[in-house]
Order: structure tokens, then C-alpha cells, then sequence
């Protein structure tokens, strides 16, 4: 009878202490589990971060306009340009050229000074640097010229198309508004009323007869002719 109850307690003490192991095994087990879940979730971030990064490299903040941008940084970028002393003329016209389209020359004047004038007779003075390339910028800096500025710059537009009229013509052409080749066309005419006016007409008409002009460009020239008529 007591061996019995020996054996008995013995089995229960060796089932208890099984049992524990076991549940121990099992603690051990969702502890161990538990942390691949965390190492995951640990992984994940880095990832996170990467495309936190990457999308700033790629943000079109890099292409935002500077403070300051728009029509009175132009004439002030132009000035700028006109008053440096490190470069030469021919550089210099070039740039001028670059950053003349579009500008107002009363905005000028004020930003520079009171030289708009001086600007626009340096111009005509370096004629031979400003290129057939350059005739779509020219012809859109006529906004704000008057008086002696507008009497030189008429005569820039003069010469510039005596030396290559159909090319003049096609950039007159492309100019966005009516009002645009209208206020173009007459600075240009009474620039070329100090040439012989009948001769001007001539090769023009000539030019209409002979050359290879687009509809709106044979606009501009009879709009042409017809100011060459009344030029003041």
C-alpha cells in the first residue's frame, strides 16, 4: 500500500514538472515568436524612410521659380547685362537679344536710371552683331519705347529689315496679337520713311510677287504697304 501511494506521488511530481516544461517550451515559443513580428515591423521603416527620401530627390520643388521672378526682374536682368564691363560687345548683344523679348522700356528707364535711350542707341550702334535669329525678340521690345527711344528703336527695326525683309516679315508674322504686328508695323515704317519710300514699296511688292510668304506673312506685308503710305 505505501509503494503504491510512493509510486503514485512520484508520477505526479514527474507529470507536474513535465507540464511546466511545457508550458515554459510554449512561453519560450510565443517570446521567440513574438520578435520576427517586431524584426518585420522594424524592417518595414528603413523601407518607408527610402521612399520618404526618394520622393523628396524627385520633388519638383527643385524647378520653382526664385523670389523675385517675373516682367520687373526682366528689365532689371537686361540692365544688368547692358552695364557689365567684363565681356565683350558681340557677347553682349548676344545676351541682350536673349533677355530683350517681352520688356518694357518705361519699367527700364525707371530700374536703370533714365537709360532706356542710351540702351536702345547702343543697339542700333552694334547692328552688325544683332543676327536674323535674334529678329522674333526684337520686334516684341517695342512696349514703352517713346519719344528719342522710340525713334531709335524704329531705326533698328529699319535696318534690320532692309537687310533681310522676308525674314522681318516672318517675325512680325509670329507675333501673338494684332494690336502686336500693328504697333511693330508702324515703328517700322516711319523707321523706313527716312529710306526712299517708293523703293521700300517696290522691293516689297516684289517680294509678295516673288518670295515664298505664308498667308499671314503676305498679310503683314500689304499692312506693310499701307502704312508705308502714312508713316507718321
Amino acid at each position: 500500500m505505501n509503494h503504491k501511494f510512493a509510486l503514485f506521488a512520484v508520477c505526479a511530481i514527474l507529470c507536474g514538472s513535465l507540464s511546466a516544461c511545457a508550458d515554459s517550451s510554449d512561453s519560450n515559443h510565443v517570446a521567440t515568436g513574438s520578435s520576427p513580428s517586431s524584426s518585420s515591423t522594424s524592417g518595414q521603416q528603413p523601407t518607408a524612410d527610402s521612399a520618404g527620401q526618394s520622393g523628396t530627390d524627385g520633388s519638383p520643388q527643385a524647378a520653382v521659380i526664385p523670389k523675385g521672378g517675373g516682367k520687373i526682374s526682366a528689365e532689371k536682368a537686361l540692365y544688368e547685362i547692358y552695364s557689365r564691363t567684363d565681356i565683350g560687345d558681340e557677347e553682349k548683344v548676344a545676351q541682350m537679344m536673349r533677355q530683350i523679348a517681352g520688356i518694357n522700356w518705361t519699367t527700364y528707364n525707371r530700374i536703370s536710371g533714365q537709360k532706356s535711350l542710351e540702351t536702345v542707341e547702343y543697339l542700333y550702334k552694334q547692328l552688325d552683331k544683332i543676327e536674323t535669329g535674334d529678329y522674333p525678340n526684337i520686334v516684341r521690345a517695342d512696349n514703352g519705347t517713346d519719344g528719342a527711344s522710340a525713334e531709335s528703336y524704329a531705326a533698328i527695326l529699319a535696318e534690320l529689315y532692309t537687310r533681310e525683309p522676308s525674314k522681318f516679315i516672318e517675325a512680325l508674322a509670329g507675333l501673338e496679337t494684332p494690336s502686336q504686328i500693328e504697333s511693330v508695323v508702324s515703328h517700322l515704317a516711319y523707321g523706313l520713311s527716312y529710306q526712299d519710300i517708293a523703293q521700300v514699296k517696290a522691293k516689297l511688292e516684289q517680294l509678295k510677287q516673288t518670295g515664298s510668304l505664308s498667308e499671314g506673312e503676305r498679310k503683314v506685308a500689304d499692312q506693310l504697304l499701307d502704312r508705308l503710305d502714312h508713316p507718321y
